[in-house]
């Protein structure tokens, strides 16, 4: 094997041995509505899941590394949301949360 095969194949063994755990990207976090302005007295009812999930829009802010499957980006850096997590009934929006 010639000396750039052999790096060639390093290279891609350590890519792949270096890839993130489940538990940075989706995996372990659950899928359940969050609330980013909680703690916010004039902003903290735009989050609140009582309030998106029965609205129009039926849905809510869901940590963006969660493990709900229809996991969207929301308005603004960093807020991601899901419909799944406001359903009760949902298997997926019962899974336990790991660790954050």
């Amino acid at each position: 094997m010639s000396p750039i095969n052999t790096a060639l194949v390093l290279l891609v063994f350590g890519a792949f041995m270096c890839q993130p755990s489940d538990a940075q990207f989706g995996g372990g976090f659950g899928c359940e509505c969050t609330n980013p302005w909680l703690g916010q007295t004039f902003s903290e009812h735009k989050g609140d899941p009582a309030n998106t999930c029965h609205g129009l829009a039926e849905s809510c802010y869901v940590d963006c590394r969660s493990d709900c499957r229809d996991i969207r980006p929301a308005k603004g850096r960093g807020r991601c949301w899901s419909k799944l997590a406001c359903r009760t009934d949902s298997l997926e929006s019962q899974r336990p949360v790991g660790k954050r």
